[in-house]
């Protein structure tokens, strides 16, 4: 469902990629883990056309994107980066909640101005999302009554209403208090197992991607240095930045 190869990005004069690839079947789910600054929400932002690359080529099922120019994109490639986002969904570690809107609201507008879909049709979908998040009652609320794991929860909701083929998480906890932490994992956890979608998580929570994951791909300096079963790469990675990072963030 994902194929990134030979993938080069730069910021300025810091080489940030220097030819990383992933593939990622249908349906797997691969956490991405690494200190932070590593690389991990710059690849996912490649991956959905948010941050445009030097060399390379990304595939989205029969979608591809290629390097483009940052200051004169050709229509061909807006086209090309509109139809990859049309099936990538993406949850970032803002909410980016339109804040004069309701959470209903946030989630139908672009299922009815981007994919055309009748209005009534789309807020019984929201609803329907919103219901299996636990979030119906505040579906007329606004962003700044929720709390920010409901916020969180209402932009998981948005991006599912484009029903895309695949999702992105870029670190979806990292701007909740910790008490907000557990119910945005499990509502992730709830749908990438009964959904069967195609997902790369970002994430600094080892317990969660050790339970969820397929894959884990870790990430240090650019470069993903190690990819492998979740089970292996917690109990006995191979390369010492692993170690050192995992024995950091896991206390051991």
């Amino acid at each position: 469902m994902i194929k990134v190869r030979d993938l080069y990005k730069s910021f300025g004069e810091h080489k940030l990629f220097r030819g990383i690839g992933l593939t990622v079947a249908k349906g797997e789910v691969v956490a991405l883990i690494g200190p932070s600054g590593s690389g991990k929400s710059t690849f996912l932002r490649c991956i959905n056309g948010l941050e445009p690359f030097e060399q390379g080529e990304i595939d989205i099922g029969e979608r591809a994107l290629h390097s483009i120019n940052r200051e004169r994109p050709s229509r061909a490639d807006l086209e090309a980066i509109r139809q990859v986002r049309l099936a990538v969904g993406m949850v970032f570690q803002q909410f980016n909640l339109f804040p004069h809107m309701t959470v209903l609201e946030n989630i139908t507008l672009a299922p009815v101005e981007v994919l055309g879909i009748d209005r009534r049709a789309a807020e019984e979908d929201a609803l329907a999302f919103l219901r299996r998040i636990n979030l119906e009652r505040r579906a007329h609320a606004r962003p700044g009554q929720l709390s920010g794991g409901e916020q969180q929860r209402a932009a998981i909701a948005r991006a599912l209403a484009m029903r895309p083929q695949v999702m992105l998480f870029d670190e979806p906890t990292a701007s909740l208090d910790p008490e907000m932490v557990g119910e945005v994992l499990a509502v992730i956890k709830d749908l990438v197992s009964q959904e069967g979608m195609t997902s790369l998580i970002s994430t600094h929570e080892m317990g969660f991607a050790r339970e969820v994951a397929d894959r884990v791909v870790v990430f240090a300096e650019g470069d993903i240095i190690e990819t492998g079963p979740p089970e292996e790469i917690f109990r006995s990675p191979k390369h010492d930045r692993t170690r050192v990072f995992l024995a950091r963030v896991l206390g051991r």
